[in-house]
């Protein structure tokens, strides 16, 4: 009998692996405008067919309705590109970074002096905890014919945060992000919602990071909607967004991407160092890697991982861009950043144990409410 039942299971599992030999890949759409398909020229293999599995640790498991899985723009083996990539510097903060006012447009600075006069300590970063008080607020900072900024200023734009924030040694972090469209004002403008995982960055130390999430900016991606964006720092100096050292893979996400068909979704994001490369996964699959030989100096774990707000305003005080969805964390449909998770490689875990810390840059126009479930946060503000 044992026998017989140990057949039918053989043959159950053969009939399964031959079904899904046979499968036909889901057919590709037409690529949108601006983006071609060409082979993919990636040459890394991928992790682990299955994405790390999100696990809380000691907590109750967060559950959301799975986001839509998007058809491909291009067919198997081959990979979305933009036709004609911007050449454009355009600017990216960090909440770890304190103001730089400077005439003239916005440009690099050198990481040498970015890592050694512009790094903030974590205390000062996240000072939402319990017993800490408010900061004052920052005096205004003029610059050259600049808007004035009372947030951390970036040459003419003053940049704001609602950020969340672990310190912990890993293979990489995650978590499920709520993609949001915010209303954005001026070109020059961003917003953006991401995952930042960090080498050992903070006063003392160097900035070194890989990022992903979505932005809305009108000069940057030419429209008013929510684009995937994927970027790195590399020992304090900036890099560009979506295609410096990158290697895309999947055929369906690409860095630019329009994101609309998300909107409002809550989908699994994030970053792990796997074989000299940080991957990264968005949704349902892996989107593409950068090899670790892209850093100065060594980056291959985790010292702190960030989730976070970001607006880059210059249309002076108060910020007329809106953060996450436009609502102050304090409403239940603010924008949300759950499953706030570090990455065990070995395990193939992304743990989450609601130990974040949480600050704002001024909560009078964008704010951060921690431990609105288990390794939850909610975000934003309208900015005016």
């Amino acid at each position: 009998m044992a026998n017989s039942r140990s057949l039918l299971n053989l043959l159950l599992i053969t009939v399964c692996l031959s079904a899904v030999g046979s499968a036909k890949p889901t057919a590709a759409q037409e690529p949108p405008s601006g983006i071609k398909c060409v082979k993919r020229e990636a040459v890394a293999t991928p992790p682990r067919a299955v994405l790390p599995s999100v696990r809380p640790v000691g907590g109750k498991e967060q559950e959301h309705e799975a986001a839509p899985k998007l058809k491909p723009v291009c067919p198997e083996g081959e990979v979305p590109v933009p036709v004609a990539p911007s050449t454009r510097h355009f600017i990216k903060g960090n909440p770890m970074l304190r103001s730089y006012a400077a005439p003239g447009p916005a440009q690099p600075l050198p990481g040498d002096f970015v890592n050694h006069n512009l790094l903030r300590p974590f205390d000062q970063t996240y000072w939402k905890r319990d017993g800490k008080p408010t900061p004052s607020r920052s005096k205004p900072i003029h610059g050259s014919g600049d808007p004035p900024c009372d947030g951390m200023a970036w040459f003419g734009s003053c940049f704001y945060y609602g950020t969340a924030a672990e310190q912990v040694v890993a293979d990489g972090g995650g978590m499920t992000l709520q993609i949001e469209a915010p209303k954005v004002v001026g070109d020059d403008d961003h917003s953006i919602g991401e995952i930042a995982v960090m080498g050992p960055g903070g006063a003392g130390g160097s900035l070194d990071d890989v990022e992903m999430g979505f932005s809305v900016s009108s000069g940057q991606w030419g429209d008013n909607k929510s684009h995937l964006f994927v970027y790195h720092w590399n020992d304090g100096n900036e890099t560009c967004y979506d295609t410096c050292n990158w290697n895309q893979v999947s055929n369906t996400y690409y860095p630019g991407m329009d994101l609309t068909p998300l909107v409002g979704k809550f989908v699994y994001i994030g970053w792990v160092q796997y074989r000299e490369a940080w991957w990264a996964w968005f949704n349902d699959q892996w989107l593409g890697y950068i090899n670790n030989s892209a850093w100065t100096t060594a980056f291959t774990k985790t010292a702190q991982i960030q989730w976070y707000g970001e607006v880059a305003s210059n249309n002076g005080i108060p910020p007329q861009t809106q953060m996450g969805d436009g609502q102050f964390p304090a409403k239940p449909t603010a924008a949300g950043m759950t499953t706030l998770c570090y990455v065990n490689a070995k395990a193939w875990v992304c743990y989450y144990n609601d130990s974040q810390s949480t600050g704002a840059t001024d909560t009078n126009y964008y704010d951060i409410q921690n431990h609105t479930s288990f390794g939850a946060v909610r975000y934003g503000g309208p900015g005016q």
